[in-house]
Parts: C-alpha cells; sequence; structure tokens
C-alpha cells in the first residue's frame, strides 16, 4: 500500500504553498483592510519569512506618502529622504533598487504633488497609437495617418 504525502500544515491549518498563493493579493493591501483570517497568515508568514515583512512594512510606508494628501512637494521630499534612511538599514536588494530608480527621477516624480496628477493619460492615448498603426500595418502616408487618428481617437 502507497502511502501520500502530506505536506506539513501552518499553525492556522494551511500549508506553506497555500498560505503564500493566499496572500498575493493581501500584501498588495494595507494591514487595516486584512480580516482576521488574512493577520492570521501574515502573521505565520512574516515568523517565518522575516524579511518578507521587511520589506512589506517598507513599501506601505513607501505607500503612505503618496496617499496623503495634506503634502506639498517639499514636504513630500522630506518624507522620501525619511524612507531612504529606512532603506539604507533594509537587506534587499530589490527595495534598494527601487529606492535608486526613485532617486534617479525624483524630479519628476515629486511633480506630483503640484497638483496631484499623472502622465496617464497621455501614455493611454500613446497605446492608443500604437495599436492603431500596428493594426494599418505601417503608415506611408503621415498627413493622411493623422487625420485618420483624429477620426478613429478624437
Amino acid at each position: 500500500m502507497t502511502s501520500w504525502f502530506e505536506p506539513p500544515r501552518l499553525t492556522n491549518g494551511e500549508t506553506l504553498v497555500e498560505a503564500l498563493t493566499r496572500c498575493r493579493r493581501q500584501l498588495s493591501m494595507s494591514r487595516e483592510k486584512w480580516s482576521l483570517t488574512q493577520e492570521k497568515r501574515a502573521k505565520t508568514l512574516f515568523e517565518l519569512h522575516p524579511k518578507l515583512e521587511e520589506a512589506y512594512n517598507l513599501i506601505n510606508s513607501l505607500r503612505s506618502v503618496f496617499r496623503n494628501k495634506k503634502l506639498t512637494k517639499e514636504a513630500a521630499k522630506e518624507k522620501l529622504g525619511e524612507w531612504y534612511d529606512k532603506v539604507a538599514a533594509c537587506t534587499r536588494r530589490e527595495i534598494k533598487s527601487v529606492r535608486e530608480t526613485i532617486k534617479f527621477y525624483e524630479d519628476e516624480i515629486l511633480n506630483y504633488y503640484i497638483e496631484r496628477q499623472t502622465n496617464a493619460s497621455a501614455e493611454s492615448l500613446n497605446s492608443k497609437i500604437k495599436c492603431f498603426r500596428a493594426q494599418v500595418k505601417g503608415i506611408r502616408d503621415i498627413p493622411f495617418f493623422i487625420y485618420r487618428l483624429a477620426t478613429v481617437l478624437g
């Protein structure tokens, strides 16, 4: 008779694979939005993987900078500086890579705090233009292409 493999269970009754799979969406939410089950799962996972908790806390502190509606551009720069200091003590190279990217584009990122607008609409229009260009299989007559763009997307 063959015995089946039974994976070890965590304290919340889930296997490690189940817990990791189920927490994927949860880790993109703030702690305040977690249910009791999610809190237990996170506590168990964070005990097993402390670097996961470290990364989660750092990313949430970055999110809080952008969620704060009262920040001015100068105050946001100070908050980002505080976040950079927190990341300096971090052991995760992925988080440090994010820090370096934010530092590189800091001026452009901080422009968000002037009127709280992003360039998402321009990026969306650019994407639509690229899709339209791909559908018509290239461009020979540029003025006619611009005319078609204006009639289709305008």
